[in-house]
């Protein structure tokens, strides 16, 4: 062991007494847990508060060097887990603590490991931060990195290396456009960013990744981010804010979420939809670049997709432009689609759809209803001596989820009509 008995003691005196430090470990007698192999015990440790683990090793001369070796390791501070009445001691021991704790940990494998942190307490935190998680992600398969209060932390401006890192999760963190360069981390296929700022973030690029999700996230205003994971399997976008981003082509998609709500840089200063707007410094044309402002921003990405949800909010620009240009989706066979893609009196955005969607087999129109349960529920019907030629002939199934039945909504079932769908109610 590279971690003597004194460097044991050493994060006892170094270790915040937090809220449950009264409670002395239980030790348990002959069988049940002890007759547990250490492999098994390690996994366990791991889902233990990093204090907590470390405690373990008063429980018996088995137990001693156990929580060096766990499979997990959760790094979890926030201000109201001060048992010392004194904030600033207790964040600059907890810093002393973890220090010490990785020290002893030395290189052993970590299947999984979560920082969480609630507020920073003085100039010392970022630092301590930053080291902490370029250690652990050295060694980390499955890394979650938690901003708690929302506070303003920027992450290095360096790319993450890591050989082993398998799935990454960002929650409330500044990232700045390096870290995006997932170039060193050859295994990486799982990436989630929640609630951070991404403004700026010229690229993000990954030829491992097989999942993104990216929800609630602030977006630069003054250019788009450039999304390449050519190996994408799975994407969601989830109501970002300001512009939206680019995404390359992605060949291997099979299923993408896509809801465009807040978009207010989008509709600026242009409300023209054919992306030839002349204003040399308008946001809804800017960002696109000159070259490639003739293009979709996010429909063409989305073009080899077999599965898709699309949720727009009304008057959302980039899906308006999207659709002047609209791809052949020659794969997709569900479709979700919410009202703002089906408007009268024309209802262009969905005739679009289902023009250049060759092998549809499901369509679902979810009406002025947030779901998941829906309080009305139809079916369509099709008539097959008379089956339109503007839709799918592979195309089996519509169905209409809606809150009530009123005008609007009869205004669509109106026009559904008119291919020859009729509907009942489930």
């Amino acid at each position: 062991m590279s971690c003597s008995i004194e460097d044991a003691r050493n994060l006892f005196d170094v270790m915040p007494l937090g809220r449950n430090s009264n409670k002395a470990p239980v030790v348990s007698g002959g069988g049940g847990i002890d007759s547990l192999p250490d492999g098994v015990l390690e996994h366990m440790l791991g889902f233990l508060e990093a204090r907590e683990a470390v405690r373990t090793c008063v429980l018996a001369r088995r137990w001693r060097y156990l929580w060096m070796s766990a499979m997990g390791l959760r790094i979890v501070y926030t201000t109201d887990d001060d048992g010392e009445g004194d904030y600033l001691t207790a964040m600059r021991k907890y810093r002393q603590f973890v220090d010490c704790l990785l020290d002893c940990r030395g290189q052993a494998p970590l299947e999984t490991c979560e920082i969480s942190f609630e507020g920073l307490c003085d100039d010392d935190d970022r630092p301590c931060l930053n080291r902490w998680i370029r250690h652990v992600t050295c060694q980390v398969q499955i890394f979650r990195l938690s901003n708690v209060c929302r506070e303003d932390f920027e992450l290095d401006d360096l790319p993450l290396v890591s050989r082993h890192l398998t799935r990454l999760e960002l929650d409330g963190m500044e990232l700045s456009n390096s870290f995006f360069d997932f170039s060193s981390c050859p295994s990486l296929e799982h990436l989630e960013i929640a609630t951070c700022f991404l403004s700026e973030a010229n690229m993000i690029m990954s030829k491992s990744l097989k999942r993104l999700s990216i929800t609630n996230c602030l977006f630069g205003k003054r250019f788009r981010t450039r999304v390449n994971v050519p190996n994408l399997v799975s994407l969601r976008l989830d109501s970002h804010l300001y512009r939206a981003p680019v995404i390359e082509r992605m060949p291997a998609l099979q299923e993408a979420y896509v809801r465009v709500g807040h978009e207010n840089a989008n509709s600026g200063d242009c409300d023209d939809y054919s992306a030839d707007c002349d204003y040399e410094d308008c946001y809804s044309c800017q960002g696109v670049l000159r070259g490639d402002n003739k293009k979709c921003v996010l429909l063409e990405c989305l073009s080899e997709a077999e599965n898709m949800t699309l949720i727009s909010e009304s008057k959302t620009f980039i899906f308006g432009r999207d659709l002047n240009k609209c791809p052949i989706f020659s794969k997709l066979k569900t479709l979700l689609l919410n009202e703002s893609w089906c408007v009268a009196p024309d209802f262009s955005a969905l005739t679009c759809i289902l023009k250049n969607t060759p092998v549809l087999g499901k369509l679902t129109l979810q009406l002025f209803s947030k779901g998941p349960k829906h309080k009305v529920e139809m079916i369509g019907r099709f008539n097959s001596m008379e089956r339109s030629a503007a839709i799918s002939e592979h195309l089996k199934t519509v169905e209409i989820k809606c809150e009530v039945v009123d005008e609007e909504v009869n205004e669509i079932l109106k026009f559904l009509c008119t291919l020859n769908i009729c509907f009942i109610f489930k």
